[in-house]
């Protein structure tokens, strides 16, 4: 019988299995941990660089910034962003 994971080993497994199919409130739950510390845990690995976290835009209106209903497009918006969580081009050939 093997030794458990640790938690840090576990959220780096569940990312790797879920490929972009689970939120990070739905992994930290697995993991039987708080979405703070799937935060620090994900934190560390993209510091490892088995991760990297991407800005998902939808791209700016036609008429350009300022033109759609949030105003403020881009790295000025100061609300929620959605990311993506993905194992880096060296992960993924390991």
């Amino acid at each position: 019988m093997s030794a458990p994971q640790s938690p840090l080993r576990r959220i780096l497994a569940e990312i790797t299995a879920a490929q972009g199919n689970l939120n990070l409130d739905e992994i930290a739950r697995r993991i039987g941990i708080s979405r703070d510390e799937a935060d620090a845990m994900i934190d560390y690995w993209v510091r490892k660089g088995r991760l990297s976290i991407e800005q998902i835009t939808s791209g700016c209106p036609t008429g350009g910034c300022g033109s759609c209903a949030d105003s403020q497009c881009g790295t000025k918006s100061t609300g929620p962003v959605l990311l993506a969580i993905g194992l880096t081009k060296q992960q993924i050939r390991a």
